[in-house]
């Protein structure tokens, strides 16, 4: 609720300035307190909206963002909690406790468009920087924000521009700027189990130097047809780490395999 603490002052200021001004009584000011509070309160988040758009402009994707820039990272953050609260997602986290203390590969299930936003926001300490697919960048607005956090662009199917990717990744992590999120199957999974894993994701922590840690999450698939109006319980579990030197002496084949049997397994817990 704090995240909409700023959209409940501005509606509660308006309303009760205006009423005051106003000298509304009885019904009536019932009536327009309401109605008064409602317009500052959906005024607060156009102007939010608005300070999005004039902080895209400028953005230029074409040039690569070797380092997050602190403001729009703070941005992503506040948006994907805001999101979450409005989406009234319960998230029920377990395992955080065994994450690295250091840089990190995070690999994971993808169930839906909200697993980057709840997880980057149950996660936010973590200074995750996600690597999405190209359609991504191109919302309005959005994908000019996320290329000034950070985020890195995967072209699967074009193999120079998808190394670049995984390169710029393998940076971020070895020079301690960030943590790098990416789902293997590579797009949504609408179904049970698994999709078939890009095991290739996985060079990314070899190159590095780094451990993996693999997340488990159940639910976000149902947020879409349930928010705002019903709350959704998603869960989220660190369902094991795999070291810095078991990641360097392992096959990406291998490493695929511990990362689809913990999933699976945690799914059935």
């Amino acid at each position: 609720m704090l995240l909409l603490l700023p959209y409940i002052i501005t509606g509660l200021g308006l309303s009760l300035g205006i009423c005051s001004a106003a000298a509304y009584s009885g019904a009536l000011l019932a009536v327009m307190l309401i109605v008064w509070f409602t317009v500052g309160f959906v005024g607060g988040f156009l102007l939010f909206l608005l300070l999005m758009c004039l902080s895209s402009l400028g953005v230029d994707k074409s040039k690569p963002q070797p380092v997050p820039a602190p403001f729009y990272s703070a941005l992503v953050r506040y948006v994907m909690g805001l999101l979450t609260t409005v989406g009234r997602v319960r998230v029920h986290l377990r395992g955080t406790e065994t994450l690295p203390a250091g840089r990190y590969l995070l690999v994971g299930n993808h169930r839906s468009a909200f697993d980057p936003i709840v997880t980057g926001w149950v996660l936010r300490e973590q200074g995750l920087v996600f690597i999405s697919k190209p359609e991504n960048f191109r919302i309005p607005v959005v994908g000019r924000i996320i290329h000034k956090a950070g985020f890195l662009s995967i072209d699967r199917e074009n193999d120079r521009a998808a190394l670049r990717t995984i390169l710029a990744a393998v940076q971020l992590l070895k020079q301690d700027v960030a943590s790098v999120a990416i789902y293997p199957e590579g797009t949504r999974n609408r179904g049970e189990g698994l999709l078939p894993l890009h095991n290739g994701a996985f060079k990314i922590a070899q190159k590095a130097g780094t451990p993996i840690a693999v997340v488990a999450v159940r639910g976000t698939e149902r947020i879409a047809r349930r928010a705002p109006w019903r709350a959704t319980d998603v869960y989220l579990d660190v369902c094991g780490v795999l070291d810095a030197e078991t990641v360097r002496q392992s096959k990406t084949q291998e490493i695929g395999e511990v990362v689809k049997e913990w999933i699976i397994n945690s799914a059935n817990t």
